[in-house]
């Protein structure tokens, strides 16, 4: 592919709504993943719909996490805290 088109591609998914980038980075993972591998994931979730152990799959949405930083914290951890206050 071209420079000059990728920037162009670059270009116009800066503007998409989060929820349009949230799709695009979606439909761009399902591309990404081999045709045995999708009709082995495929055969899977049939398998347990057909079992009765889901009524649904929902794709993970890989999205989510990355704009999270972490932050620092004094004094002790906060999962002591959780489990003192839990007491």
């Amino acid at each position: 592919m071209a420079k000059a088109t990728l920037d162009q591609i670059v270009k116009e998914i800066k503007t998409l709504a989060p929820d349009e980038r949230r799709q695009l980075c979606e439909m761009l993972d399902a591309m990404m993943v081999p045709a045995e591998e999708e009709d082995k994931r495929k055969a899977l979730h049939q398998a347990l719909r057909a079992a009765g152990l889901v009524t649904q799959v929902r794709q993970p949405r890989a999205t989510d996490t990355p704009n999270r930083r972490r932050i620092e914290v004094q004094g002790k951890p906060v999962s002591e805290t959780i489990i003192e206050e839990r007491r």
